[in-house]
């Protein structure tokens, strides 16, 4: 780091705020830096970091069965996203969601000091687990059903099966058939339940 600093003409304090908290320097200095920085190939030590800053520019994600196309594309979308903010991301893959599973995930995370951790839960079983995760550590859960005690985000797969009814039952065709997901994933399950729901309201037998 005092290399960088010479070369930039900046103390190491200032190197040390560009790596850490580069909103807080100048645009002209942050070049300056980050120049000599590439021209150094300078690596910044991680654990060092931990120390200065409590944080380790390390975002975790919990998953489960990333062969299947939804929880890979959620990965892969959460490491560009995590990219673009200067995050690295460490992953910990599951072969089933239960509480026992999900909370070693979530520890193995947090012994990497991660600043957050996802926790991409599509099933229905995953919900109890959730609840008994540690409160002290930054998470989200994604795609999660249930009711959890921090924030969550996921799509909204009743309405958007509802709308998707109404559309077809006003175009004239009499009824409409839903080709069910898993029964146990959460969307699957919300999808079924909107189109329950949509042709119910129209006054329709639910094949």
């Amino acid at each position: 780091m005092e290399d960088v600093a010479a070369m930039a003409g900046v103390s190491a304090m200032t190197v040390s705020r560009v790596l850490n908290t580069p909103e807080k320097v100048r645009p002209q200095t942050r070049a300056r830096v980050m120049a000599a920085v590439q021209a150094l190939d300078y690596r910044p030590n991680s654990a060092a970091r931990v120390l200065a800053t409590g944080r380790s520019g390390v975002l975790g994600v919990v998953s489960f069965d990333t062969t299947l196309y939804g929880p890979a594309s959620t990965v892969f979308s959460i490491e560009q996203a995590a990219r673009e903010h200067g995050y690295n991301v460490s992953i910990v893959s599951l072969s089933s969601l239960n509480r026992r599973s999900i909370g070693e995930g979530v520890e193995r995370l947090r012994a990497q000091s991660a600043d957050g951790i996802m926790v991409v839960a599509p099933h229905e079983s995953a919900a109890e687990g959730l609840k008994e995760l540690p409160s002290d550590t930054p998470l989200v859960a994604v795609g999660a059903g249930g009711d959890v005690s921090f924030p969550a985000v996921a799509v909204d797969h009743r309405a958007g099966a509802e709308r998707a009814v109404r559309h077809l039952l006003s175009l004239g065709h009499e009824t409409v058939l839903h080709l069910a997901g898993p029964a146990d994933w959460v969307d699957a399950s919300g999808r079924a339940d909107g189109w329950r729901a949509a042709l119910e309201a129209a006054g329709r037998e639910v094949p």
